[in-house]
């Protein structure tokens, strides 16, 4: 899953260029772990939120709705109705170096459901012409018990040195692909684990750069396993 990481800058005509390169690079020195936390039913739990840098932040964290698309990337919007997140702190200061947990409580009235997490981080003490924030987000994830992986329908192609899956949920509720690799004559590439939204499809590639062609794609999904021809 694509987490969304935003820098947005603030400055007049007398900001350097350098300034503004080594602002932005120490802007890129924040973490918020994990990157994906999941739960059954109700999710309790923490997120981790560290300034990998020697000057103090304000981190300012809410919670946000997001859409996923194809691809797997998140794209923010309002929180939906229905879907309720509680937080142990809304703002912190975090000086250098510095790790702080922050708890939250969502329950949701409907599940599956999902939102993000996002913390921005602000300097303390901010340059005259210059504000940089960096939000960086964890997806929250509340699973159900009703997925059924007979609901997943997989393909696959062969498009130059990659092999191109479409792996389409039917269903209403949410999965993760657990394990998944694209098979060829003695040989075989792995691929990474990543989430199923309900009624939705996923597209995702795979590196293939033998020189004999790819012939299938095996995924896990819990306990299941699927697999198809790579056309």
């Amino acid at each position: 899953m694509n987490i969304p990481n935003k820098i947005s800058v603030s400055w007049n005509s007398a900001t350097s260029a350098f300034a503004l390169a080594m602002s932005i690079t120490v802007a890129h020195a924040q973490q918020v772990s994990p990157t994906i936390a999941e739960f059954t039913k109700r999710a309790r739990g923490t997120i981790e939120v560290t300034n990998i840098s020697k000057e103090p932040k304000i981190v300012s964290c809410a919670a946000q709705g997001f859409d996923p698309d194809e691809r797997g990337a998140a794209h923010p919007h309002a929180m939906p109705s229905g879907l309720n997140v509680r937080l142990s702190s809304g703002r912190i200061e975090l000086p250098g170096n510095g790790t702080r947990q922050i708890s939250f409580d969502a329950t949701s009235a409907s599940s599956p459901a999902w939102f993000l997490m996002t913390c921005s981080f602000v300097p303390v003490q901010r340059s005259a012409g210059l504000t940089i924030a960096m939000d960086v987000s964890s997806i929250v994830v509340i699973h159900d018990n009703d997925f059924n992986a007979n609901q997943v329908l997989l393909h696959a192609r062969h498009v130059g040195e990659k092999v191109e899956l479409e792996l389409t949920n039917n269903g209403p509720g949410l999965a993760r692909v657990n394990a998944g690799e694209v098979i060829g004559h003695r040989t075989k590439a792995e691929f990474g684990t990543f989430l199923l939204y309900p009624h939705q499809r996923r597209v995702t590639q795979v590196d293939w750069k033998q020189s004999a062609p790819p012939e299938s794609v095996r995924v896990q999904i819990g306990k299941k396993h699927l697999e198809t021809a790579v056309n």
